[in-house]
């Protein structure tokens, strides 16, 4: 399948669309860990993404009230790494539960402290719409300009206008 998504999309943009993505991994503190499966995820996953921007965008230009982006990076040591981050992974941490879920947290350290910083800004974002809080990098509103999200990991971290580029090649590409 990779190698079908591959080819449609160096069909499509004419240049090597795997380097780029590559470089990305290679050169972006966020994906640095990156496995080959992991650069798979990151494009097929693309299509959930997208909307997420395009949605956060529109929220942040009604202008009524702050809007605000997140990726949920941090990957599992179980099974060697192997699981990534998948659909509702993060549940568990949204609640600070990573504790009681030993079988996603591996009891890691770092997963507790996460665990928290997640809670914490869920819980600050629901009681006043601004999850930021002591424990976590300042996190800026979504904005056309800045388009900041929080990146939750080990540690959390703020990046402006992520995967830009990649995104940009996704849409036109209508693999997304």
């Amino acid at each position: 399948m990779f190698r079908v998504v591959y080819s449609r999309l160096w069909i499509a943009e004419r240049y090597d669309f795997l380097d780029f993505w590559q470089f990305q991994f290679k050169n972006n503190g966020i994906y640095g860990h990156a496995t080959p499966f992991g650069l798979y995820a990151t494009i097929a996953t693309a299509q959930w993404r997208i909307p997420a921007f395009t949605q956060a965008a529109r929220k942040a230009a009604l202008g009524a009230a702050p809007a605000y982006s997140y990726i949920y990076s941090w990957r599992t040591s179980v099974l060697d790494n192997r699981p990534g981050t998948f659909h509702a992974c993060e549940i568990s941490f949204a609640f600070d539960n990573a504790a009681v879920c030993d079988h996603y947290s591996a009891g890691d350290p770092s997963a507790f402290v996460l665990s928290k910083q997640l809670s914490s800004a869920w819980v600050n974002f629901a009681r006043n719409g601004n999850p930021n809080h002591s424990e976590l990098p300042f996190w800026p509103n979504y904005t056309q300009e800045t388009q900041a999200t929080m990146y939750f990991d080990a540690p959390c971290v703020v990046c402006n206008n992520p995967e830009s580029e990649g995104l940009k090649m996704m849409k036109r590409s209508q693999l997304a």
